[in-house]
């Protein structure tokens, strides 16, 4: 009751709707990020039926071609993946090590602001191991599921696709690889073979035409046609030089430019083949000329971000101050990174029961669950290769550290949690929505019940951030809230927030501190919804007929 009561005494009972240009502006700041968190690395808009990109990689000896890296899986065996840095808005770095296909990969993710959620570029760089005599190829796809059109050209050095999307209008993409990528050594008979021009170049390319709703199988469409070409370029060698000669993966497995010039392709595959030291830059731009990105901003804007961010982290969690050794203080950040990095974005049906699961020994027959309707949620993820989807539990406790960092995106994810909540005021505790999602989950665990409830952890940064704003208002001007806060010594902190959470982030304290108290009077609603939920269906055993404070709670399922 506590947190209820904090909130009704600070705020007006009615729920009020936050400021429509607030809103647009903070929607267009977090549009794009890295919020495919299944996968090591791929980027979506926070818009349903979108544009979907992500990396693929794959060595080229006689097994590894068959166990292509996209989602994070555990039995990949990867002996390091994860975000060492990221902001949450514009920049995200992290190392893939895979010693299994001989190959370690760093990402290096940045944004800048425009129309349409503005642009981005992901700088990939990394080299092979040198007993990786076969090399790695290395893909990066597009996918539109919704409405639009797309074309890919691949030339001697680069691919440029152009395209036009219902939600993002007109864009354009770069993938570049360094002009010092090697291509791995191959036999020179094999070379004089007409019907492999494309292999050695640069880059490489096919376009495929997907069904919408299967974009997301990316990775089984390309093996699919990988494949069909290879069994066409065991044909060439064998008429050729004869069906016992070697054949190498870097020449079986390149992509020879198929189906680029049909119009009607939804998701185009880029790939290079390498071996040793490589680079190369995905470049997303939308049309605000305002927000363009050339090669040579990627290693400037990486590099004065990583500054920032590291600035900031000490700023903002002091742990070099309190006397944490380096290694501790990285620990905290790659824990801190990898969380912010596991933020993702996720849309579709989930799979619901309309009647509740009796208790456990008891029989009675349920009726078969339902597909829900489409609806979409804005969450951080327990795990990348396990759990890779919102858990409602696991939310708040990840709230009170997101809010720490960031606490505008941290009121985001709380709103996109409470807008699944029901007329009753249940939300499903674990949120598996759309076919990616329930791909990765038994049948039987992905029934949600109404009966089935997590504690309200969400309560606890939602408390937190009312108590924040309630010692704010008491406080000084909002101009000068956050910057004449003194410690022991009476020495300034500016930069430090008041108890740990970081509700003033830029220069302009009024407008963020009137922003975030208008998201809090929109909780107001939602919080009472949920109360009367939890005194309806999750009473303890002898609470009927008790003071509500004295009522104990019993968590079903």
């Amino acid at each position: 009751m506590r947190i209820v009561d904090t909130l009704t005494v600070f705020v007006a009972a009615s729920a009020a709707t936050v400021l429509a240009s607030d809103t647009k502006q903070h929607d267009s700041d977090l549009l794009w990020g890295t919020y495919r968190p299944n996968l090591y690395f791929g980027t979506r808009p926070r818009l349903p039926d979108s544009l979907l990109s992500g990396l693929m990689w794959f060595g080229l000896d006689q097994t590894n071609w068959q166990n292509i890296r996209h989602s994070c899986e555990l039995g990949d065996n990867l002996s390091e993946y994860g975000y060492q840095r990221h902001n949450g808005r514009d920049f995200g770095e992290q190392m893939l090590r895979d010693n299994d296909h001989g190959v370690e990969i760093k990402s290096e993710f940045i944004k800048v602001a425009g129309k349409n959620g503005g642009s981005w570029a992901v700088r990939f760089s990394g080299k092979t191991a040198e007993d990786n005599v076969e090399g790695v190829a290395l893909v990066y796809y597009f996918g539109l599921e919704g409405n639009g059109t797309m074309a890919m050209n691949v030339g001697k050095g680069s691919a440029k696709i152009v395209g036009k999307a219902d939600d993002l209008g007109l864009f354009s993409i770069r993938v570049v690889p360094s002009a010092k990528n090697k291509f791995p050594v191959i036999a020179q008979q094999l070379q004089k073979i007409p019907e492999l021009s494309s292999v050695g170049k640069k880059i490489s390319g096919i376009a495929v035409k997907a069904p919408k709703t299967d974009v997301w199988k990316a990775k089984d469409i390309f093996m699919r046609e990988m494949f069909t070409s290879a069994r066409k370029r065991v044909g060439f060698i064998s008429k050729h030089v004869g069906a016992d000669s070697e054949m190498a993966g870097s020449v079986l497995f390149a992509l020879d430019n198929d189906g680029l010039k049909k119009r009607d392709r939804n998701l185009f595959f880029t790939q290079m083949v390498v071996r040793g030291e490589f680079s190369f830059d995905v470049i997303y731009e939308c049309e605000d000329k305002n927000a363009s990105i050339s090669r040579n901003d990627i290693s400037t804007l990486v590099k004065n971000r990583r500054s920032e961010f590291d600035h900031r982290f000490e700023a903002t969690f002091g742990l070099r101050n309190k006397g944490f050794s380096d290694k501790q203080v990285e620990m905290a950040r790659d824990a801190v990174s990898s969380l912010i990095g596991g933020i993702g974005y996720f849309h579709g049906s989930g799979l619901v029961s309309m009647d509740p699961k009796p208790e456990y020994g008891i029989n009675q027959d349920v009726s078969e669950p339902e597909l829900s309707t489409p609806y979409s949620l804005f969450a951080t993820t327990p795990s990348r290769p396990f759990f890779p989807r919102g858990f409602l539990w696991d939310e708040g406790f990840h709230q009170l550290v997101l809010g720490q960092w960031d606490s505008k995106i941290c009121m985001e994810i709380i709103r996109s949690w409470f807008s699944t909540m029901d007329a009753d005021g249940w939300m499903a505790r674990e949120q598996i929505l759309g076919s990616e999602a329930r791909s990765k989950v038994p049948l039987e665990f992905q029934v949600q019940y109404p009966n089935f409830a997590n504690p309200p952890t969400l309560l606890f940064a939602i408390e937190k951030i009312a108590d924040v704003q309630k010692t704010l208002s008491h406080t000084k001007s909002p101009k000068h809230r956050a910057f004449d806060m003194q410690d022991e010594d009476g020495e300034n902190e500016c930069g430090k927030d008041i108890d740990g959470f970081d509700l003033l982030q830029d220069n302009d304290q009024s407008e963020n501190t009137d922003s975030m108290q208008e998201s809090l009077e929109e909780m107001v609603g939602y919080t009472q919804r949920l109360l009367k939920y939890f005194l309806a269906t999750q009473f303890g055993n002898g609470a009927a007929g008790k003071p509500m404070a004295e009522r104990g709670y019993r968590w079903r399922g």
